[in-house]
């Protein structure tokens, strides 16, 4: 799932970085995705923890479908550092009612800083459930929060088998394995298994809490709270009427584009763009539905409706170690592949809001009409103090 051009562009592009001798490692940078492969959804309903490290099929277009883990055959390759790198970014707006028409500069006063914040100290406890009442399939461990949490923690479709877990509703968090959950829009959790090294295979599941054999949850990085903001230079400005929903994928996990951040119909939603600390310095990867779409569209679905892995946009973002922030664009190829209509997607462009932004050769980063400014997708570097916003229109 994460080896598609949109990520493939913010990876190429810290690359270039890397070629100039600022990042040692090329992996260890924005966006590493564990599969090249786009996984085919089955019909046969099977049920697979995260220790499994297999995928979860599920038997109904509603239900997420967990990737299968790449084979090295589909190990990524680093591009060669060129401006050709960069995902098609959108076309640029027209001069018709429809195009969007980029406000001024944000003053320094709502440029987001290049910092992570966070806004709570660690805690070390994990909560009882807190009253909840989600449910709790034989032989599964029970989610320890409850809705509007002090954690910044989302529980996700609990009245499934997954009971509020950052997983596929046919999955259940059980005793020796891994269980990820999910946290608030412009959040990331902070929480996973310490010894996963690769980005591939073993570990790259290993997200969020640990169940031991009695099904006794353990926090593994304990100085850590459990959310964590986020970059916080990037949101999505939605111009349009009805709201929109990005469905940010869960990884390390089942990579499954299940976590939401829904900007309403005129508003705004911040995007966890997550810091080069996290884990093995990878970034975040978010599927973005059509318009009229709600939290209830991030799931994996299938090539029967234009939603999850077949929604029409792909945005990427994440902090190199280099201090720039990378975000990107693409229009999904497997939205036109499917059949899905062209006029039905909106028009995006990435604007910068304030600070050093630095954009493609053509000055531009959008797409229209299912063609990006650049082939394949864009990406736009955001220095130190710098902001920008994903406008839909």
């Amino acid at each position: 799932m994460r080896g598609l051009k949109a990520v493939v562009a913010v990876a190429a592009a810290m690359a270039v970085v890397e070629a100039n001798g600022v990042i040692g490692d090329p992996l260890a940078i924005i966006i590493k995705l564990p599969s090249m492969n786009i996984p085919v959804p089955s019909h046969e309903s099977v049920e697979v923890t995260s220790s499994a490290r297999k995928p979860a099929i599920a038997s109904s277009s509603s239900v997420y479908v967990t990737p299968t883990p790449s084979s090295s055959s589909s190990v990524y390759v680093t591009p060669t550092p060129s401006s050709s790198a960069y995902v098609t970014p959108p076309p640029e707006p027209t001069t018709s009612s429809s195009s969007y028409v980029a406000p001024p500069p944000a003053s320094s006063s709502s440029v987001y800083s290049d910092e992570p914040q966070a806004t709570q100290a660690p805690q070390g406890d994990i909560p009882d459930g807190q009253g909840n009442t989600f449910t709790v399939p034989p032989g599964a461990v029970k989610f320890p929060w409850n809705y509007n949490n002090a954690d910044n923690v989302v529980p996700l479709t609990p009245g499934s088998q997954n009971g509020g877990w950052a997983m596929s509703p046919n999955q259940m968090c059980k005793p020796n394995s891994w269980c990820p959950y999910a946290c608030a829009p412009g959040y990331y959790s902070a929480q996973w298994d310490p010894s996963a090294v690769l980005y591939n295979g073993a570990g790259s599941m290993n997200g969020g809490l640990y169940a031991d054999a009695n099904g006794v949850l353990s926090k593994p990085n304990k100085d850590a709270a459990f959310c964590v903001r986020g970059m916080g230079n990037a949101r999505i400005r939605n111009t349009l009427g009805e709201s929109v929903s990005a469905c940010q994928t869960v990884y390390p996990g089942n990579e499954a584009m299940i976590i939401p951040s829904v900007a309403g119909a005129g508003g705004t939603v911040d995007l966890n763009i997550v810091p080069s600390t996290y884990w093995l310095g990878t970034s975040s990867q978010f599927y973005v539905n059509l318009r009229g779409s709600s939290a209830e569209q991030c799931v994996w679905g299938d090539s029967d409706k234009p939603v999850g892995n077949w929604a029409p946009y792909i945005f990427g973002g994440g902090q190199a170690k280099d201090g720039n922030t990378y975000i990107s664009v693409q229009f999904n190829p497997l939205y036109t592949s499917a059949g899905f209509s062209v006029s039905d997607a909106y028009n995006v462009e990435i604007v910068c809001d304030g600070g050093a932004c630095n954009f493609p050769e053509g000055g531009k980063c959008k797409c229209e009409g299912g063609k990006c400014s650049v082939d394949n997708g864009c990406t736009v570097t955001l220095g130190a103090g710098a902001s920008a916003s994903f406008v839909l229109y």
